[in-house]
């Protein structure tokens, strides 16, 4: 199982890292508003399986140092907990060969004009795994953009939903808890009942250019 969730928290990076890219990259001094999107999704062929394959050195690696990031929780970084070692940020997922996946680049610019504001919003919806991809992700933006003015706002008991908006680019990120995707209510006897016909929650999402989803590590749990 826990190879499993490696892998799965992988994939999840590699999603969230060509969303990103094409979200933050969309207009360009040199590109129409769309052509970096079709780039992106261009890259990666129909036969490309992003399940198999193997774990490669990147020299290159690690893209931020969580240290400098103010958006990583103390329980998601490794080294502030105590470990030593730092060879395992240097590996990133290699899929089969037929795979061609961009890598995470952001073309940093900035707003030009009131209306270039809030063009950009992701959306992140998962567990625990799904949020340490998301911490992630915003460092990778904060590394392209270390002096940007940002927005947070963190999850509280009455609202589990984190966002944080780079106000000088018009780029919203936000995670939403969710175990199941779907609703997870309490009925007159007191259980919980997971409504696999219900997503109340999704009106929220609505506004969202880019969603990307994870829960499956909380299907697999026997109840």
């Amino acid at each position: 199982m826990e190879r499993q969730d490696l892998l799965s928290a992988t994939v999840l990076a590699v999603l969230l890292a060509a969303c990103s890219a094409a979200a933050t990259a969309a207009k360009t001094a040199t590109y129409p508003r769309h052509e970096p999107r079709r780039a992106v999704s261009a890259a990666v062929s129909s036969s490309c399986d992003v399940y198999r394959g193997t774990w490669v050195a990147d020299r290159s690696y690690p893209l931020y140092d969580a240290a400098s990031c103010p958006f990583v929780r103390k329980e998601f970084d490794r080294r502030r907990n105590g470990r030593p070692d730092t060879a395992y940020l240097r590996y990133r997922w290699q899929p089969s060969p037929s795979c061609s996946l961009p890598r995470f680049v952001v073309v940093v610019r900035r707003a030009e004009a009131a209306e270039d504001v809030a063009r950009e919003d992701g959306g992140v919806r998962g567990d625990s795994l799904v949020a340490n991809q998301y911490e992630s992700l915003l460092c990778m933006l904060h590394a392209a953009a270390p002096g940007a003015r940002t927005n947070a706002s963190w999850a509280s008991g009455e609202n589990p939903s984190i966002t944080v908006r780079f106000e000088d680019y018009g780029v919203t990120q936000v995670y939403y808890l969710s175990h199941y995707l779907v609703d997870l209510v309490g009925d007159k006897a007191g259980r919980t009942v997971l409504k696999l016909d219900a997503v109340d929650e999704g009106r929220k999402w609505l506004a969202a250019d880019v969603l990307v989803f994870g829960s499956w590590r909380w299907w697999a749990r026997k109840r």
